[in-house]
């Protein structure tokens, strides 16, 4: 009995030291044809707004639990992740500065929001010292599952990984020894 229980822990270690975590996303999106501003009809200081976002996720669609990296700048406003929040959006996400509230986007101020949905994708951007805001539906997105790709040399696994590891292996040592003729 002994020896099936050890067996039964050890193969649970191993188990969850794979389990499945959150996975960390890369979103690239290019978002263009912007036309007169929806306020003003001021024209936009820029034709494109090119960036990418990191976020982790259960699932590319699922609730985000942090924002982790951003390479977005507009009209000279580089943004930070501590700037930008997200919420759901039907199947998918709203990304967007924080400044007056994600999804919303306030004349004279930097702010933007990026809605990326099976059935609706926007962007809308606006910049601080101008009465405009900007708006497209001309949005290229891709996600990328960054745990597809190979780890960086020298990756070290996480220690709660590596004690489930060892405790896995040892419960199965120690069956294979309860199970070993004794002399």
């Amino acid at each position: 009995m002994k020896s099936f229980f050890a067996t039964i822990v050890g193969a649970a270690c191993l188990l969850c030291s794979t389990a499945v975590h959150a996975t960390p996303y890369k979103l690239e999106f290019t978002a263009s044809g912007f036309g007169p501003g929806i306020f003003g009809g001021a024209t936009a200081p820029q034709n494109s707004v090119k960036g990418s976002i990191l976020f982790t996720a259960p699932s590319v669609n699922g609730a985000i639990s942090s924002i982790d990296g951003v390479d977005l700048t507009i009209f000279g406003h580089s943004y930070t992740a501590d700037e930008i929040g997200t919420s759901p959006y039907s199947d998918g996400h709203t990304f967007g500065a924080k400044v007056n509230g994600v999804g919303v986007t306030r004349t004279n101020s930097d702010d933007f929001y990026l809605i990326l949905s099976s059935n609706f994708n926007v962007f809308a951007f606006a910049v601080n010292g101008i009465a405009d805001t900007w708006v497209t539906r001309s949005i290229v997105a891709t996600y990328t599952d960054l745990t597809a790709l190979p780890p960086p040399a020298g990756t070290v696994p996480e220690p709660g990984v590596l004690a489930l590891l060892g405790l896995g292996f040892g419960g199965l040592a120690l069956a294979r020894r309860n199970k070993m003729p004794q002399a």
